[in-house]
């Protein structure tokens, strides 16, 4: 009786018993039907050939920055040469970006994708006030008029990211189905999806930040502006997991990247209120070359809505350095080779939700 119903489970499923072994054991047990990578016809396991996702990110950053004093006391104020803020402590508020992806997979479950992801409006500020007693460090401070007496110094730092990648990927399936041999009708299903990437990536930072310098509310201020430009290309390696349970999946990935990055800086003139025609310090460039690394993971539920369509909603880490951070590139040095530097060390880390559709 325990064969009978056993085959009446595998019947009902729309599975051929000859395709999978066939576990029986005590009557109030389960039977669980293994399938191989991508099998054809009956039990397959991935009968979609292209898929589409879009999801809107909210990301927060931290400053990973060197830190270095942007603003200290000055001689007349209450404590001199002590630190009033760092790069530090511009924090970022959460900011918006995206991730678009489109998939073909082939019926042996190997395929491709081209995908970009990326960030927007991240941006972070501080100020400080206080009437002639702010000052800029070092000899630049020093050698600007009003730069040791200044009532009120704000810092800005904006940033913008973008990611595209092209890869390759080969995909590995396992179907689980469990049967009540004492009830045929019942079956449970189970799938789980296992591919292995390896691709290609480019990585674009571009970033801004600047000091505002206030001597006196009725003069104009004075800025130290700095722009920066990291391209990385590389190549990455990786691994994605999906499993399906009735109307549910759980998917996530990981992926880790290697590349070379071209960083290059810029700084625009340095001048006073006091003398706006003249440039106590011209702007200046600098290039370099430097090796950094990406990686990026995600863990996301999945719900359909239809029946191609799917309601995503996840949680995002992300890693990137060999970054030439703007911050990193102030320079209160003054000399003539001040500001032909680049500081390219730095690095990024993003972490938040995600919340999209996919279409398969």
């Amino acid at each position: 009786m325990l064969v009978l119903a056993g085959m009446a489970c595998l019947l009902a499923g729309g599975i051929r018993a000859d395709d999978f072994p066939v576990i029986l054991e005590e009557p109030a047990s389960e039977t669980y039907l293994p399938a191989h990578a991508f099998p054809s016809g009956a039990g397959r396991v991935s009968p979609w050939r292209t898929e589409t996702i879009f999801d809107v990110l909210f990301l927060e950053r931290n400053n990973g920055t060197n830190n270095q004093p942007l603003v200290e006391d000055g001689p007349l104020g209450p404590d001199p040469g002590s630190t009033v803020f760092t790069t530090r402590d511009m924090v970022f508020a959460t900011a918006p970006g995206v991730r678009l992806f489109h998939r073909h997979r082939h019926c042996d479950g190997d395929g491709w994708e081209i995908g970009y992801w990326g960030m927007f409006g991240m941006f972070g500020d501080h100020r400080a006030d206080l009437p002639d007693g702010l000052a800029i460090p070092g000899d630049l401070g020093l050698a600007v008029p009003e730069w040791q007496t200044a009532e009120t110094v704000q810092a800005g730092y904006t940033s913008a990211l973008n990611v595209v990648e092209l890869n390759l990927f080969s995909g590995q399936a396992w179907c689980t189905t469990t049967c009540n041999p004492r009830d045929p009708c019942h079956r449970e299903s189970r799938t789980t999806t296992l591919d292995w990437i390896g691709g290609l990536f480019w990585a674009g930072v571009d970033e801004t930040a600047f000091l505002r310098v206030t001597a006196d509310p009725g003069e104009p201020s004075t800025a130290y502006r700095v722009a920066t430009s990291s391209n990385m290309f590389g190549a990455q390696v990786g691994v994605r997991g999906r499993r399906q349970w009735g109307l549910w999946a759980l998917e996530g990935f990981w992926k880790l990247g290697l590349g070379g990055s071209w960083l290059h800086s810029s700084t625009s003139p340095i001048t006073s209120s006091l003398v706006p025609d003249f440039e106590y310090r011209p702007g200046r460039s600098a290039s370099t070359t430097n090796t950094g690394f990406l990686s990026s993971m995600n863990v996301t539920a999945i719900r359909p809505i239809g029946d191609n369509w799917s309601l995503r909603a996840g949680y995002n880490l992300a890693w990137l350095s060999g970054l030439a951070l703007a911050p990193n590139q102030f320079d209160f040095t003054d000399t003539i080779s001040s500001g032909t530097g680049i500081q390219g060390a730095g690095s990024m880390f993003l972490a938040g939700a995600s919340l999209g559709l996919e279409r398969r």
